[in-house]
């Protein structure tokens, strides 16, 4: 398992700084959590949770920047060696409150996002010489 981060980092909204305009915020809340890994606002996530975020954070990455997908191969090891199974983060399933806030809060945020600032993003975050998780996402073609 490739990771590069001891501790998963939760950047929220309330991160902001109150005088960034909105359309700036996004870019700043993911500028701050791919350079501060362990954020005063960060919270303690459980090995499990932190593969679900980076997989919903590279999901939507990559539904916004077609050039990036999560690496399937290094996705199926990860959530192997973690016993991590979509029972867990389906309807029901113990991680599936958690995976749905992720889900609204990644999908807001890259909302407002223009294309290229996401395939950046991806890049920087889950590409070859990632900050968040190195390798979680490849650049497809």
């Amino acid at each position: 398992m490739r990771a590069n981060r001891h501790k998963p980092h939760l950047i929220s909204p309330h991160d902001c700084p109150a005088v960034l305009p909105p359309g700036l915020c996004a870019a700043f809340i993911l500028g701050l959590g791919l350079l501060l890994p362990f954020s005063a606002g960060a919270q303690t996530q459980d090995p499990q949770q932190a593969a679900l975020d980076d997989s919903v954070a590279g999901r939507m990455l990559g539904t916004k920047c077609p050039s990036w997908q999560i690496d399937p191969a290094e996705a199926r090891t990860r959530f192997a060696q973690l016993n991590l199974h979509p029972a867990d983060w389906q309807e029901g399933g113990r991680h599936a409150r958690f995976f749905d806030e992720r889900l609204s809060f990644y999908g807001s945020l890259l909302s407002r996002m223009p294309e290229a600032r996401v395939c950046g993003a991806a890049e920087e975050a889950f590409g070859p010489n990632g900050r968040v998780r190195k390798g979680w996402m490849k650049r497809q073609g």
